[in-house]
């Protein structure tokens, strides 16, 4: 029961009523007795400098930020943690006396999940997209030292993410292309990661020319049963669905927000119980 004692958290975006993670963490408040609870918040992009304030007025202890407001949120922040500086864009806040503080969950729990999929340093990556996520995917890769290439529907936008993000003393200079160029490149990597929108809301929309091969790791942002996730299923690959990544930065999330370790295998579980039409 929700009572003046109860925290409030939750995530805005634009929409967000498809949201799975409110399921995820107040299943996570229940199963470890914290009196909180958490709410999907639409926020348009023009009222976000609002609604953060609104919300930290109104006592929220933490947020999760989602498309389209990773980027402008940082701006707004009264101060960041490292990784976020570094990426340029925040999905986590939380309450501090001096406003919100700001972190990006989604680049160290992407890490993470490409060790755990046996990703070799210095491997071969392709990085589709150059957003908020694509930029959590380029710290990632770049942590692992992996030599990347950058392919977005913008090649300036992708070329900014390549400069900002991925040049590093020694390093192979990373490279940038169009996604019409998708098909001459996918075969060549080790290491596929869709950043970008394509999938997103159960849309089933497809990466032009797309190629996943036996033994490459494939890691799709978007959750759900996407083109994408099928045809890396279909082909063998090491598969990093978006659910992964989802409870993953979430588990962080959670973690910094309470200062307790999150009961990861559970907000698992109830991710998988929510409705299949609830997407983000």
């Amino acid at each position: 029961m929700i009572t003046g004692r109860t925290a409030l958290y939750g995530v805005i975006g634009h929409p967000v009523s498809h949201s799975r993670s409110p399921q995820m963490h107040n299943a996570a408040f229940a199963r470890l007795g914290i009196d909180a609870a958490y709410l999907a918040l639409p926020v348009a992009p023009e009222a976000l400098q609002a609604a953060l304030s609104g919300a930290l007025a109104l006592g929220f202890q933490g947020l999760n930020v989602t498309v389209p407001h990773k980027q402008p949120a940082l701006g707004l922040c009264a101060r960041v943690d490292p990784v976020a500086g570094e990426v340029g864009a925040v999905n986590t806040l939380r309450r501090s006396p001096e406003g919100w503080e700001g972190s990006n969950t989604d680049a160290p729990a992407l890490l993470s999940l490409l060790r755990e999929a046996g990703m070799e340093r210095g491997a071969r990556a392709l990085l589709l997209g150059a957003g908020g996520a694509a930029r959590a995917g380029a710290w990632a890769l770049a942590q692992l030292g992996a030599e990347v290439q950058v392919m977005a529907r913008r090649p300036e936008a992708a070329a900014a993410l390549a400069e900002e993000l991925l040049q590093r003393p020694g390093a192979p200079r990373p490279r940038t292309a169009p996604l019409s160029e998708l098909a001459a490149e996918a075969g060549a990597a080790q290491v596929i990661v869709n950043a970008t929108s394509v999938g997103l809301h159960g849309q089933q929309a497809a990466l032009p020319g797309l190629r996943i091969h036996r033994g490459q790791v494939a890691v799709d942002f978007v959750y759900g049963q996407t083109a994408f996730a099928a045809a890396a299923g279909a082909a063998g690959a090491r598969l990093i669905r978006g659910e992964a990544i989802l409870v993953r930065q979430g588990a962080l999330a959670f973690t910094l927000w309470t200062g307790r370790t999150a009961p990861e295998a559970e907000m698992a579980a109830a991710l998988e119980q929510a409705p299949r039409e609830v997407r983000t």
